[in-house]
């Protein structure tokens, strides 16, 4: 039987959780009312939603979570990328096979052992000074083999980007809209270190996006999950198909696209993690920081290379 997930929202200090995630540890976090649009999604089980939560830190040590809800958009895309460069490893090439344990120093040996006189004296210029390389080269018809190799250097920083329409049908619905992009644009910016302190900024908070089912207040499974993010870029447009205002000077409609990067790169443990529901924190501390790493219980045994 479905249950109106967002009654609990409005009825103490909730969180939104993965299903599987340790109860919360925090004693000085602090939610406030979520924003909501369209505010009829509540009462809407069958639609699947999503949530972006800033997790504001104040001077006081204290953190706000600012919870804002929207119908689950189209086109979601997800772009998990590594990064790969190239080596030519050359005459070491067996060496490092050797090393790797795929190839042993008898197969190195016979390999040298069956060079013919061409490959032999092309293989010999690798030690003259490099003016004297190219004519052998040209003589002898040998190019010693680069032995070029793909190699890994790290996986990206995944980014995203989101975009709704609110269209205000009340002067309650224009307020709503307000607050909305307002809230998203204030988070964008740094604040100050401190009450007097204009030397240092404060980063600015540290966000959780979380595709939801209504009927049931758990996550989406059929969704990739998000781990913590900055948000790096807000875009607003007021009234882009139409210049029209209500008798408040409240704008018919605004366009809001905002853009998020991870707060770090993952590994395959982390996203494996969060499939299974066992990151539930996204990589937040207590303090709604981000973590440098995600202490996550590891594989026990661990893996043995080459096992």
């Amino acid at each position: 039987m479905a249950i109106n997930f967002f009654e609990n929202l409005f009825t103490g200090d909730s969180d939104v959780v993965q299903s599987g995630s340790k109860p919360s540890e925090q004693t000085d976090v602090k939610s406030i009312q979520p924003l909501i649009y369209p505010p009829e999604i509540r009462g809407d089980f069958g639609r699947p939603c999503m949530v972006f939560t800033a997790h504001e830190r104040k001077l006081s040590g204290e953190t706000v979570r600012h919870a804002i809800w929207f119908p689950a958009p189209g086109g979601l895309q997800f772009g998990d990328s590594g990064d790969y460069g190239q080596a030519d490893l050359g005459l070491m090439a067996n060496a490092v096979d050797a090393v790797s344990g795929t190839s042993g120093v008898g197969n190195i040996l016979s390999q040298i052992s069956t060079l013919n006189k061409e490959q032999a004296k092309s293989l010999g210029s690798k030690l003259l000074p490099e003016k004297y390389k190219d004519s052998i080269s040209l003589a002898t018809q040998q190019v010693n083999n680069p032995n070029t190799n793909t190699t890994f250097n790290k996986n990206g920083v995944r980014q995203f980007t989101f975009a709704f329409k609110m269209i205000a049908r009340s002067q309650g619905e224009s307020d709503l809209i307000r607050r909305i992009q307002s809230k998203f644009r204030h988070f964008v910016y740094a604040s100050r270190g401190g009450e007097d302190n204009t030397i240092t900024l404060e980063y600015p908070p540290v966000w959780t996006i979380k595709f939801m089912n209504m009927d049931s207040g758990t996550e989406n499974i059929y969704i990739p999950r998000i781990y913590s993010c900055y948000c790096t870029g807000v875009n607003t447009n007021f009234n882009q198909t139409g210049n029209i205002y209500f008798t408040d000077d409240a704008p018919l409609e605004v366009d809001l696209e905002v853009s998020f990067t991870e707060t770090r790169a993952l590994n395959r443990h982390d996203i494996e993690q969060m499939e299974n529901d066992q990151l539930g924190n996204r990589g937040i501390s207590s303090d709604g920081k981000p973590l440098t790493v995600t202490n996550i219980e590891q594989p026990n045994p661990a893996p043995i290379k080459g096992g």
